[in-house]
């Protein structure tokens, strides 16, 4: 149970810190559009992307702060719950699909963080 709650922490801390990286890029695509380099439809369009992928990465932070109680078996188990909720926020929320291969390299990083702490 110790090391799904550490997983499910590091995990949270991964997809939090995607979610800033997405912010960054708005503000760099003002500057952008304030250089001339973008027009206004790019910029409207990319931070149109940009918020889908953030609202989408906090709700998914809150997804698995509902889940962090549970008992999970083990954090194979925890990852495929969270794989699922996913698959469903995909079809059923409209989250961009490019989240299930953000979520795949922040687990795999997330697992790395806890194999260096065991």
């Amino acid at each position: 149970m110790g090391k799904v709650r550490t997983f499910f922490g590091i995990l949270k801390l991964e997809l939090q810190d995607a979610a800033d990286d997405a912010a960054v890029l708005i503000e760099a695509a003002r500057m952008k559009q304030a250089e001339g380099t973008y027009t206004d439809y790019v910029t409207r369009e990319n931070t149109a992307l940009y918020r889908i992928e953030i609202d989408s990465l906090g709700d998914l932070v809150h997804e698995i702060s509902d889940r962090e109680g549970t008992s999970f078996e083990s954090v194979d188990e925890a990852i495929s719950a969270v794989r699922e909720i996913v698959l469903l926020k995909i079809r059923e929320w409209n989250y961009p699909a490019l989240i299930t291969g953000l979520l795949d390299r922040k687990i795999e990083k997330a697992l790395k963080y806890l194999e260096m702490g065991t």
